[in-house]
């Protein structure tokens, strides 16, 4: 049976847990009702004992922000929490509405100063879905630019790429009316960061609000990633997979441990998540607004599916200057090793394929194989190839970052000359042994000196049953021209 290697999550403690989110839910039911009284709480203490805590929770400490005139220590905000969106006036291009569906994915996106991926992020994610995924999901792009040259240039982009998508609904790209914003008044700065940051990131409070606001409905699941992430083939099945996993009520689920990549909630939560984004835009940036929103809907832990799904691609944050090479460090990087030639060639084997990780992704772009079960004495792994190679060298890499003890431990490598086709079966003989694994791999070199015939297949043959599943990550053939 597949064992599966998941990390014990982060644990808050329950005495620090309660006084935070009484705090938090204090201060969120203050100001909702507009009530007039003065909650007094000490931050400057709570910062320090919050240093004691091994977690990724940071409480805030503010200072005003220096003027002339006399500011209110609490004023009524009303900060647009109330502002509903119009779902067709919201809409850059229409589209035919989509009936609800499992799982909306939203992504603000600006123009960057330096490279762009938004295209990348999108081709990402639409490649890596099954064709029958694609009824399950809808994207969403929220064009958060204020200015209009900035948004018709990146809306013009996605309609040139991916104008089928848009026109069926699976892509919906949105802005928001300039007057949405009126509704923000940087008073005071805290974490102290500049004035123009934290203007920034207020603005930026207000964007996914009104992305929150706009996929209400939508979808059972809501999850937002950025616009420079690359996914893995499987992704939509694996997030579907690990929502059935969970034993207990949850409020957050998250795949990616960066930032507010990859971060899943009901869709029925986010208005409430909405409303919380845009009272405290002031205090906190988005990153850890979603952290305490988790613990006021009583999640006290995380919940970090690894290997993670979502890898960080940008250099450039769309805060201009700044430089974010941030790496998710649970992604399994699926990116081949070797430049070899790999010569086209059907790829065959006698394992169950687990999902969408196909025996073709071992031998070509990005991904590799996984068997849906560990592989027993026999099973085969064979590239037949479409005309006879010279073989130069032959490297067979198995098991993964996430997953490193996944990988054929008991097999050999044989080369065919001779193939033999009917019109249900391909079968290779006349074999010439290239060597065993060790350790999980195979480098089978100088073989020009060794096989002076051209060959037809390689083939893996398992010579051992297995006690897990395997990863065949890259198989690379160099054949002489």
């Amino acid at each position: 049976m597949r064992r599966h290697r998941w990390c014990r999550p982060c644990e808050f403690s329950p005495a620090v847990v309660v006084i935070l989110a009484c705090i938090v839910v204090l201060q969120f039911l203050l100001l909702i009702k507009d009530q007039d009284g003065l909650f007094q709480t000490d931050y400057s203490e709570m910062s320090k004992k919050s240093t004691q805590m091994k977690t990724e929770t940071r409480i805030a400490t503010s200072g005003v922000l220096p003027t002339t005139e006399t500011i209110d220590t609490f004023r009524t905000c009303t900060c647009g929490m109330h502002y509903q969106v119009n779902g067709t006036e919201a809409l850059v291009f229409p589209s035919t509405p989509k009936k609800k569906v499992l799982l909306a994915i939203g992504i603000p996106t600006i123009h960057r100063v330096g490279e762009t991926y938004l295209l990348q992020t999108l081709d990402s994610l639409i490649s890596n879905m099954a064709d029958n995924e694609r009824d399950d999901v809808i994207i969403i792009v929220f064009l958060a630019d204020r200015e209009t040259e900035k948004r018709t240039m990146l809306a013009t982009s996605i309609k040139n790429k991916f104008g089928d998508l848009l026109q069926s609904g699976m892509i919906s790209v949105i802005q928001a009316p300039n007057s949405y914003y009126n509704a923000i008044n940087v008073t005071k700065l805290t974490y102290n960061q500049p004035i123009k940051y934290v203007k920034w990131r207020a603005k930026q409070n207000f964007d996914y609000a009104y992305m929150f606001k706009y996929s209400m409905g939508r979808s059972s699941y809501y999850m937002q990633i950025e616009d420079d992430v690359k996914t893995l083939p499987g992704y939509v099945d694996s997030i579907k997979q690990y929502i059935k996993e969970q034993t207990d009520e949850w409020t957050c689920l998250e795949f990616s441990e960066l930032g507010f990549i990859g971060k899943l909630y009901h869709t029925e939560d986010l208005d409430k998540m909405a409303m919380m984004f845009l009272l405290f835009y002031q205090e906190q940036p988005v990153d850890y607004t979603y952290l305490y929103f988790n613990l006021v809907m009583t999640q006290m832990t995380k919940k970090l599916r690894k290997p993670t799904l979502f890898q960080h691609l940008g250099i450039y944050s769309s805060f201009p200057g700044k430089i974010q090479p941030l790496k998710d460090r649970y992604f399994d990087n699926f990116t081949k090793v070797f430049k070899a030639d790999n010569p086209p060639a059907e790829i065959i084997t006698s394992m169950s394929v687990y999902l969408t990780f196909l025996p073709r992704l071992a031998y070509q772009g990005e991904g590799y194989f996984w068997s849906h079960g560990a592989p027993t004495d026999g099973d085969t792994f064979t590239v037949v190839f479409q005309e006879p190679q010279k073989l130069v060298r032959v490297v067979v890499v198995t098991g993964s970052e996430g997953h490193p003890h996944d990988r054929i431990e008991y097999a050999r490598l044989d080369a065919s000359l001779t193939l033999l086709k009917t019109d249900n079966d391909l079968k290779c003989t006349n074999d010439i042994s290239l060597g065993f694994f060790e350790n999980g791999n195979i480098d089978a070199g100088f073989l020009i000196e060794k096989i002076s015939f051209k060959v037809m297949c390689l083939r893996i043959t398992v010579t051992k049953v297995h006690a897990l599943w395997v990863i065949i990550k890259e198989i690379a053939v160099f054949v002489s021209k």
